[in-house]
């Protein structure tokens, strides 16, 4: 039950960004005008899956399937995870409005189109869950395996991007 804990508390991160996705999605669906109740639904229908599928990706990155700050696996996930997250949300929210849930017309149209561009969102989720990252795991280090472990990893990276510039710089 630990690990599970512990995998929870590293991807903190991770589910703040599709938290945020919600809440902004939310606020907007308020801001055009949407009642109250459906601007909830527009935020919980989007974010709660987002939070789910950027904490897959965490656990992925923090049981070492995926390394840490490295695009393409994010990418790759997200070109699945992304399109999905926004299925759900459509029928979730075609489910509150009108009473039954319904897939969206042309769903592999809606799909593919969402997988184009799901790439805008990897690169977010991943440059925010490394912002929020680097505040947070610090402060876990000391008694979370997961966070030490991704924390390492990017030393390790910061290490050898380090050594490649200044090769590259003494060759000039």
């Amino acid at each position: 039950m630990t690990d599970v804990k512990q995998l929870a508390e590293y991807c903190v991160p991770a589910a703040s960004v599709g938290a945020a996705a919600g809440l902004i999605a939310g606020g907007l669906a308020a801001f055009v005008g949407q009642p109250a109740g459906w601007a909830v639904v527009t935020g919980l229908g989007l974010g709660v899956p987002l939070i789910l599928f950027g904490s897959g990706y965490a656990v992925l990155v923090a049981l070492g399937k995926v390394p840490a700050g490295v695009f393409a696996p994010a990418a790759v996930y997200w070109v699945i995870a992304f399109p999905l997250a926004l299925l759900v949300h459509s029928v979730v929210t075609a489910w509150v409005i009108t009473g039954s849930p319904g897939l969206p017309p042309e769903p592999w149209k809606f799909l593919a189109f969402r997988a184009l561009v799901s790439m805008g969102f990897a690169i977010g989720f991943l440059w925010m869950q490394e912002q929020i990252g680097r505040l947070w795991w610090p402060h876990i280090l000391d008694r979370n395996v997961y966070a030490r472990r991704v924390v390492e990893q990017y030393t390790h990276l910061a290490t050898a991007l380090a050594a490649r510039k200044a090769a590259t710089g003494r060759n000039r």
